[in-house]
C-alpha cells in the first residue's frame, strides 16, 4: 500500500517495530512494514527520526511532497538501483540520435494512448443522455489531428546534421498541436462546472486542471522513485533541457502514462465524486485541490493504478507497468553501443 499523509498536525513515529500513525481526531493505528511499500508526507505532518530510519532500512521511500503534490525530496538509501554505467551511458545517450529517436517513439506512444481514450470517451451522462454531434464532430477532429501529428513524428527522420534542442523543439510542437485538441475534447465530454478553456498547469485557474495537476503530482513522484530503483537518474533528460533542481528525465519518461492520470480525472468528474467544496480559490496560488476531496482523489486514484491490465502483452498492476518500463529502460542503457 502506498500510505499518504497529507492531514495538517497527523504525525508517524514507530511502536513495537510498525509504524504509528496519528492524526487529529483518531485513535493511533499501528502499521505492519510489509504493508507498505512507498510514503507520501506533505507539509504540516510530523515524521520521527524513528519512523525515517525504519523506512530506510526497510528500503521503504519516504516522498516528501508540496502543497500541489509534486515532489520535492526525498528520504532513502541513497543508493540508486544499480550500477554507475546507466547513469554514464544516459549523459551520452541524451545527445545521442538515438536519445532523439527514442523521444520520438515515446511521443507517438503518447499521441496513441491519447487516441484509445478519446475513442472511449464518451460526454456527460452518456450512452442515456441524446447523441452529441457537438462532441462527436470534435472528437473526430482531435483523433484525426492527433494521427497526423503521429505521423509526422514517425516520418520524422533524425540526423546528427541538425541540433539536438531544434529537433526535440519540432517534436514538443508537434505533440502539443495534438495535446491541444485532446483536451478540447475532453472538456466538452466534462459536466458543465469542470468544463475549461485550456490546459492551466501552475497556477491551475480551474477545477479539473487544479485535479489533473494534483494527480500528474502523485504521478510525478511514482515515475521518479521507479527510475531511481531501476539505476536511471531522474535529472538528465533528453527531450527537457536540463534545470536546476527539475528531475527532467522525470518529465521525459511520464508522458507515456499521463494518461492514466487523466482517465482518473475524467471519471472522478462524470461521476460528480468529489464534494462540493473540494477547491479553494487563492488570488496567487490560483485553484487548488482542498482537503476534502483530496482523501477521495488519492483513494481512486491508487485504486485505478492497482488495478490489472494489459500493456506491452504483459498483465500486471498499473503501478508495476512504471517499474518494470523504467527496468527495460536501464537496461537499455546499460547495454547500448555508442561505436555503433
Amino acid at each position: 500500500m502506498q500510505l499518504y499523509l497529507d492531514s495538517y498536525g497527523a504525525s508517524l513515529g514507530v511502536k513495537n517495530g510498525m509504524f504509528c500513525l496519528k492524526t487529529p481526531n483518531n485513535p493511533p493505528q499501528l502499521i505492519a512494514i510489509r504493508r507498505i511499500n512507498v510514503i507520501f508526507a506533505t507539509k504540516g505532518v510530523n515524521i520521527s527520526t524513528n519512523a525515517m530510519l525504519l523506512a530506510i532500512q526497510n528500503n521503504i521511500p519516504l516522498i516528501l511532497l508540496n502543497n500541489i503534490s509534486h515532489p520535492v525530496g526525498q528520504v532513502w538509501s541513497g543508493q540508486f538501483g544499480s550500477i554507475s554505467t546507466i547513469r554514464k551511458h544516459q549523459a551520452l545517450f541524451a545527445r545521442h540520435p538515438d536519445g532523439l529517436v527514442w523521444i520520438k517513439n515515446h511521443l507517438c506512444q503518447k499521441i496513441e494512448q491519447q487516441i484509445g481514450l478519446l475513442q472511449q470517451l464518451n460526454p456527460h451522462n452518456a450512452p442515456n443522455a441524446a447523441p452529441n454531434d457537438a462532441f462527436d464532430t470534435e472528437r473526430q477532429k482531435a483523433i484525426t489531428i492527433a494521427t497526423q501529428m503521429q505521423q509526422n513524428l514517425q516520418n520524422y527522420l533524425v540526423t546528427s546534421s541538425t541540433p539536438p534542442d531544434a529537433i526535440t523543439a519540432t517534436f514538443r510542437g508537434w505533440e502539443g498541436i495534438a495535446s491541444r485538441h485532446y483536451f478540447k475534447c475532453i472538456s466538452m465530454a466534462l459536466p458543465t462546472q469542470y468544463q475549461f478553456g485550456f490546459r492551466s498547469r501552475h497556477p491551475s485557474i480551474d477545477e479539473f486542471n487544479s485535479l489533473l495537476n494534483y494527480l500528474y503530482g502523485i504521478l510525478y513522484a511514482l515515475v521518479e522513485l521507479a527510475l531511481m530503483k531501476a539505476g536511471i537518474d531522474p535529472y538528465t533528460g533528453i527531450m527537457h533541457a536540463d534545470e536546476y533542481n527539475h528531475p527532467t528525465m522525470v518529465y521525459d519518461f511520464i508522458e507515456i502514462f499521463r494518461y492514466w492520470a487523466d482517465a482518473v480525472a475524467i471519471r472522478l468528474c462524470q461521476t460528480n465524486a468529489l464534494p462540493a467544496d473540494g477547491f479553494d480559490k487563492h488570488e496567487t496560488k490560483g485553484v487548488l485541490l482542498g482537503t476534502k476531496a483530496k482523501g477521495v482523489v488519492v483513494n481512486q486514484f491508487f485504486r485505478f493504478m492497482n488495478q490489472m491490465v494489459i500493456y506491452q502483452n504483459l498483465s500486471r498492476k498499473r503501478i508495476t507497468h512504471i517499474d518494470l518500463t523504467a527496468v527495460k529502460m536501464a537496461t537499455m542503457l546499460k547495454e547500448f553501443d555508442f561505436d555503433k
